[in-house]
């Protein structure tokens, strides 16, 4: 009996020290990437390559709206669409919480920073891609 009630407590115990910790992000930070964005570069993977619009002989665009939509362009054809959160998480970049965007179509990338014209996301895992983007004004 003292075994199973161990082993229960310690399975308890488990699983809730396993649990992913996630938090919405605030308001602010989703308002501020509503916009336009078009591609400017990815760097990374294995080999450390950089692809650039003219390097990679096509153009992408991310969409991002207040009603938590996206949509993904290439060469002004859409690509995917679906919703979006922001949520932060821990990253392998920084050892505190920091914002992730998530999509519908179970890819995230860690929100590496943004100002009001530039944005840069990374996928959080070794080897992955940051990629560039600028605001399009309208």
């Amino acid at each position: 009996m003292k075994k199973l009630s161990f082993l229960l407590i310690f399975a308890t115990l488990f699983t809730f020290s396993c649990s992913k910790e996630e938090v919405k992000a605030t308001n602010e930070t989703t308002n501020s990437l509503v916009g336009e964005w078009r591609w400017i570069s990815s760097t990374g993977g294995i080999a450390g390559k950089t692809i650039t619009p003219s390097t990679a002989g096509y153009e992408r665009r991310l969409v991002l709206t207040s009603d938590l939509k996206f949509s993904r362009y290439k060469d002004n054809k859409l690509e995917i669409s679906g919703t979006y959160q922001i949520t932060q998480g821990k990253s392998i970049y920084k050892p505190e919480q920091v914002d992730f965007i998530k999509f519908s179509d179970s890819t995230s990338a860690v929100i590496m920073s943004q100002t009001a014209d530039e944005l840069s996301l990374a996928d959080n895992f070794y080897d992955g891609f940051s990629e560039s983007y600028q605001r399009i004004k309208k």
